[in-house]
């Protein structure tokens, strides 16, 4: 799958038949159905910048694509 052409959003239905009309992404949180689970505990990401080998924002998407052998990624 992928965001443009022959395999884009439109198209993904076909390998993934859950993946059309109202069950395809982006998927819509309705705040009046969410519930605060307390014993959930906090979720932190951390990169270091230094590892990224390349950066790509293509307007939908970020990618990054780290050189994590050292793992601090």
């Amino acid at each position: 799958w992928g965001y443009d052409g022959d395999i884009g959003p439109d198209q993904w239905y076909i390998n993934y038949p859950t993946a059309k009309g109202r069950h395809q992404s982006p998927i819509e949180i309705n705040n009046k159905d969410v519930h605060y689970d307390s014993s959930l505990l906090p979720w932190f990401a951390s990169y270091d910048p230094g590892a990224a080998k390349t950066i790509l924002n293509n307007g939908k998407t970020c990618r990054v694509v780290f050189d994590d052998s050292f793992d601090r990624s």
